[in-house]
């Protein structure tokens, strides 16, 4: 078997594993399922489970991390959006709360999986984060080279929206705060944050 072949299938089996875990996962819960029980369900030795995830954890950083690129296309497809920056800011949180939200509503053990990594402060979150900064920052400085804005340090600013909108984005607040009208709070702190942006 070629290497290229090879690789081909080592993602299919991974995908597989990955697949059939969350499947488990949603319905009997994280403590319940087993890795035995994840490679029956695969047809294939818990051995070979084990060749590409260490444990549970291992596969739960996984599944939560392909939930979390779903996001970031979802905000780099905000960006790519034909509109004045500053509209796309606001569209960026709205749409990101839309997305926990949904993930949220539509299935309450996903979102506990998703809860759990945020949680417990996994690597792969941490790049999440910075990879939602480095949005934030490219429609920024598109809004300062397009005069909309005057925005001297965007990495700062950037830092800023997120830390502001985090009720409104982190999985663990969208469920403590599902009660409240969410959405149209992140829209008040948007304007009244882009408010202050107008170049001069």
């Amino acid at each position: 078997m070629s290497a290229t072949a090879d690789s081909a299938h080592a993602r299919k089996t991974r995908a597989r594993i990955l697949a059939a875990a969350e499947s488990r996962f949603k319905h009997y819960g994280y403590a319940k399922t087993t890795i035995i029980e994840i490679a029956n369900d695969c047809l294939m030795s818990h051995a070979n489970v084990y060749r590409f995830f260490r444990n549970k954890t291992d596969i739960i950083d996984a599944i939560a991390a392909e939930w979390l690129h779903k996001s970031e296309k979802i905000c780099r497809d905000v960006a790519r959006r034909p509109l004045p920056a500053k509209q796309r800011l606001v569209d960026f949180v709205i749409e990101l709360h839309r997305w926990k939200r949904r993930a949220y509503l539509r299935d309450a053990r996903a979102h506990d999986m998703l809860t759990m990594a945020s949680h417990e402060g996994r690597p792969f979150i941490g790049v999440h984060l910075g990879i939602l900064a480095s949005i934030l920052i490219e429609i920024i400085e598109d809004g300062n080279s397009h005069g909309e804005f005057a925005v001297q340090d965007p990495p700062r600013l950037a830092s800023v929206i997120g830390n502001a909108t985090m009720k409104f984005c982190d999985p663990r607040l969208v469920e403590e705060y599902s009660d409240e009208p969410l959405e149209a709070q992140a829209k008040d702190v948007m304007h009244v944050l882009i408010g202050g942006l107008a170049a001069t």
